[in-house]
């Protein structure tokens, strides 16, 4: 089978920075990753300036080219298939998002959601055998490239410069699709117009997370290793082995389902001491790249952090067989007091609960190195593209809906929500929430049956990805899609326990503390389109994967010392047998290029 390998795209940092999601993106606005909270950049001295520049001609000149879109009919309701990598959920799209897509375009999306199908790669290998994958279709960048080389996407390039939002990232849409070869077959997610070396967010992706009601109640101990958070957990769960509705307690709660090549709860720790998963290798924040075995790697060292920590007692016991729904539950009840991923203080941080000193905020663990990386402008490493079985009314239907995705409306409803429940219009044009929009993700929120009824969360984009990030500059208000950055939010959200953390850390948030005490080193973000594995290859990643999600999760509850360690050489043993040394050379390989890419930038 070919090995192929899709040339550069590049979006850098020179400054520290970061979410997403997990699933696709990250704080407290996101669907179901909600905030890429992150922070801001720092002026840099970079050629990126005259990248916009051309950048802007070239939309201008792009501009002047468009043909007029084509006007379609919305007289009949349209159900569009989306094959989903990102979602959560499966089925029809329904709740308040539902209404707006139904309302303005007469369409319905169904879900097909591998991730919660049972089994994905039979759910892909089946549809693609079919030669109909889906109507839209988002995928990660290497499968929409296998996918294109078979004949499954349409090219869009004669119709996407008639749709003026899709063209506000021309750069970055005709970057993606020029190291594919001839055509516009893939739009990339997560864009945005701020710059590459921009930062916007002021957390970090990932880094522990406690309330800090619980945890000035302990007099705020000193965290200076990871024995130090473990020690606070077990204190906090102590002193609050409930909730207030008497529900059980757990310093920390962990879920399956996420999982791939590893465990994905460890995976998103090991970025709290300068490494990244990918694959079967460890990139580091200093441009190394080490197997995922290696006993002085960030994955050894936070799966022993969770064995650690169950040693302690404080690892929920369903957290080996519970999914992220329950797991998410828990959260939003203050049923674990360990939370990383920034976009997670969104299910229990508000104004109300900061003015009680109880939002969870991130806290430096003082050996901490963190692995962030850039806002990501020239995408995220997931594309959108359109299935090459539509006809022509269905394709003009959906380049308008993908449009209407990038438009300044599109991502408000995307990033914020609707108007009049989740946020009003100021004076001078700005946003504010409103009591229900600062508590969406705290508190159930009804939605009227004339507005598509249910609850506000159940009702948000099912997709759980999006064309543009949501710190891109919105141009109707001179501010962030995103909440986290309006001007009304801040002033807000300078709360009780801000004001406290701020004083105690001597920042105005994580990610300036960060930067100052040199616990953050800069990574530029990279979108590149990589190395497809062989037939070989994919077969060793199968079965080693299995070995060490099935070997960590019982590490984690291994029941002594040298039961963990047994446990980790009887992996290391299996997975040589199965290949793995020629795993980790093949995504060495793979993943020097961006080593070489971020190198270049540096």
């Amino acid at each position: 089978m070919k090995k192929r390998i899709v040339s550069t795209l590049l979006a850098v940092v020179l400054t520290t920075s970061m979410i997403l999601s997990g699933c696709g993106g990250g704080g407290q606005t996101e669907t179901a990753a909600p905030a890429e909270d992150a922070a801001p950049a720092e002026e840099t001295e970079a050629a990126p300036e005259s990248g916009d520049a051309e950048a802007a001609e070239g939309e201008e000149a792009s501009t002047e080219e468009a043909a007029a879109a084509p006007t379609v009919s919305h007289d009949e309701e349209l159900t569009l298939e989306v094959y989903d990598v990102a979602a959560n959920y499966q089925g029809l799209q329904s709740g308040w998002y539902g209404k707006i897509l139904k309302d303005k375009f007469n369409i319905v999306l169904n879900i097909i959601a591998p991730q919660v199908s049972g089994d994905g790669e039979a759910l892909y290998q089946t549809r693609t055998a079919s030669g109909n994958l889906g109507d839209i279709i988002l995928l990660d960048n290497a499968d929409m490239l296998e996918c294109i080389d078979v004949g499954l996407v349409a090219d869009m390039s004669a119709e996407i410069k008639s749709y003026p939002n899709l063209m506000r990232y021309w750069e970055q849409i005709e970057k993606f699709n020029a190291s594919i070869g001839d055509g516009i077959w893939a739009i990339p997610t997560e864009m945005n117009t701020n710059g590459p070396t921009a930062y916007m967010a002021e957390t970090v992706s990932s880094m522990p997370r406690i309330p800090w009601d619980f945890y000035t109640e302990l007099g705020r101990p000193e965290l200076n290793t990871l024995d130090d958070l473990i020690q606070v957990l077990v204190d906090m769960q102590a002193a609050h082995p409930t909730n207030e509705a008497g529900d059980k307690a757990y310093g920390m709660t962990l879920w399956k389902d996420w999982d791939s090549t590893s465990i994905e709860n460890v995976n998103q720790l090991t970025k709290w001491y300068g490494q990244e998963v990918n694959g079967s290798v460890l990139i580091g924040s200093d441009h190394s790249i080490v197997p995922l075995t290696d006993k002085n790697g960030a994955y050894y060292k936070m799966l022993h952090f969770y064995f650690d920590a169950n040693q302690n007692g404080i690892v929920d016991p369903d957290s080996a067989t519970q999914d992220w729904t329950s797991a998410n539950d828990k959260m939003k009840q203050k049923r674990t007091y360990l939370v990383w991923n920034n976009w997670m203080q969104g299910f229990t941080n508000s104004p109300e609960n900061g003015e009680k000193g109880a939002n969870y905020m991130g806290m430096p663990i003082a050996d901490m190195t963190v692995f962030q990386t850039s806002d990501y402008y020239y995408g995220s490493g997931r594309v959108f593209g359109i299935g090459s079985q539509v006809d022509d009314e269905k394709k003009a239907r959906i380049m308008e809906f993908l449009d209407w995705l990038a438009s300044p409306e599109g991502c408000t409803v995307q990033h914020a929500g609707d108007e009049g429940i989740i946020y009003t219009v100021n004076d001078d044009g700005t946003y504010t929430l409103t009591e229900d929009g600062y508590n969406r993700f705290t508190t159930e929120i009804m939605i009227p049956e004339e507005l598509g009824g249910g609850n506000w969360t159940d009702g948000n984009n099912q997709v759980n990805q999006w064309i543009v990030q949501g710190y891109d500059t919105n141009p109707v208000t001179g501010e962030s899609y995103v909440p986290d950055l309006w001007a009304s939010y801040l002033e807000k959200n300078n709360t009780k326990t801000n004001k406290e953390w701020k004083e105690l850390y001597g920042a105005e948030n994580e990610v300036e503390y960060l930067q100052d005490n040199g616990m953050m080193t800069p990574v530029p973000s990279i979108n590149m389109s990589l190395a497809i594995d062989t037939t070989d290859i994919g077969l060793i990643r199968s079965q080693c994967k299995t070995i060490v999600c099935d070997s960590s999760w019982k590490a984690i509850f291994a029941a002594d010392e040298a039961a963990f360690d047994a446990i980790w050489d009887d992996m290391c043993a299996q997975l040589e047998g199965f290949g793995w040394n020629d795993l980790v050379a093949f995504d060495t390989e793979k993943y020097q290029p961006v080593i070489d890419a971020r190198k270049a930038v540096n």
